[in-house]
């Protein structure tokens, strides 16, 4: 196991190619989860319940799930060397198992939208969905820094 006094903790970082589509994803995920909640709730008609159907927000949660499904495929890619790897590294322990954290609940939830039978769970899955994913580009951004003051500290 990695301690902070013994030696330099391993690199780790990930391949320029699946940092910049974890981004992308992370992005596209946020504008079309923010799109959609523009539309369905700034954007309705003062008389309607909310989330109120527009023409754009069918397309905005499909390409939002889409986004969903590509960004869980990416998670999946990083576990396979960099969360086995990053995890013996203790200094950035607690950002990795809060954005694995997020990043579940988020799987879950999503998922939750299309097989919950309860229908008085759906918006309490969709808030709750909405706060954990505007926590989570600032739950990356921290993992990424932890990650490399880590290895710059040695």
């Amino acid at each position: 196991m990695y301690h902070a006094a013994s030696h330099r903790p391993p690199r780790n970082r990930l391949p320029r190619w699946q940092r910049l589509s974890i981004y992308a994803a992370v992005a596209l995920l946020l504008l079309s989860g923010l799109g959609w909640l523009w539309v369905a709730y700034a954007l309705a008609p003062p008389d309607e319940p909310t989330p109120a159907p527009h023409r754009w927000a069918g397309p905005l949660l499909a390409l939002h799930g889409i986004a969903g499904y590509v960004g869980a495929i990416l998670c999946a890619l990083v576990g396979q060397v960099h969360l086995r790897t990053g995890w013996r590294v203790t200094v950035v322990r607690g950002a990795a198992a809060t954005l694995a954290a997020l990043l579940l609940w988020l799987v879950l939830s999503g998922l939750g939208f299309y097989y919950v039978a309860d229908e008085a769970l759906v918006p309490w899955l969709r808030w709750t969905h909405l706060c954990v994913g505007l926590v989570l580009p600032a739950a990356l951004a921290w993992h990424i820094v932890r990650g490399r003051r880590a290895l710059h500290r040695h």
